[in-house]
């Protein structure tokens, strides 16, 4: 068959922009063929390692590895102009238990762009030690700071709301009596003094449910 007679049964909709189609068509092909026959290389990059999505009902009580070293490999043009920061490096735990485990790393948990390939990841496994943690609500308490004669005019202070509840570990909460507000130094320009605090815990897996902000009012004595 001749290429005038191609054209001939070639439905009408077909032959619009059939050149640039036949552009667009070679500019691939030479792409690939540029991509193709480029030499490969191997770079290593070292990466943060992120830990994500840990049970609910639990927490990590060990620090694992936080950096992992990746070997990629691929086209010198590709690989030459990439940053550290197009890589990304994840562990999933949601499937995670109680106690201590092995957690692999594969291609999957690495993000590179298109092309290139993860030929080797080191470490290939961290451990993780996850432990089951207990939910308690607790009393807040403002801490006021600021010059000791200002103090001395405070006659009461409100707390909204009084309790916030506490995500900790079970031996945690025989020293966490209270959560404590960050230090108010109140202004005695007026009667009261009105304010937003956070929150503070000082155990180390230890974290506010909600919000850990507090409205906080300072009345002092006339």
């Amino acid at each position: 068959m001749k290429a005038a007679d191609l054209f001939r049964i070639l439905p009408r909709p077909s032959r619009r922009n059939l050149g640039l189609k036949a552009l667009a068509l070679a500019m691939a092909v030479a792409a690939w063929w540029f991509v193709a026959g480029e030499s490969k290389v191997l770079v290593s990059f070292t990466v943060p390692l992120e830990i994500r999505d840990v049970p609910k009902g639990l927490t990590m009580t060990n620090k694992p590895e936080r950096q992992v070293e990746v070997r990629l490999s691929g086209p010198s043009s590709l690989l030459s102009g990439m940053r550290p920061s197009e890589i990304f490096a994840a562990v999933d735990l949601s499937g995670g238990r109680a106690g201590r485990q092995n957690v692999s790393l594969d291609e999957r948990a690495i993000k590179v762009p298109p092309g290139i390939k993860v030929q080797r990841i080191f470490p290939s496994s961290i451990e993780v030690a996850l432990e089951r943690t207990e939910r308690r609500v607790v009393p807040v308490v403002p801490r006021i700071g600021g010059d000791p004669e200002v103090r001395r005019r405070v006659a009461r202070v409100e707390v909204d709301p009084r309790t916030l509840e506490v995500e900790a570990l079970p031996e945690e909460f025989s020293r966490i009596r209270a959560a404590y507000t960050e230090e108010i130094v109140p202004d005695p320009g007026g009667e009261t003094y009105a304010t937003t605090a956070r929150v503070e815990l000082r155990e180390p897996h230890a974290r506010i449910v909600d919000s850990p902000n507090v409205r906080v009012k300072v009345h002092f004595r006339k």
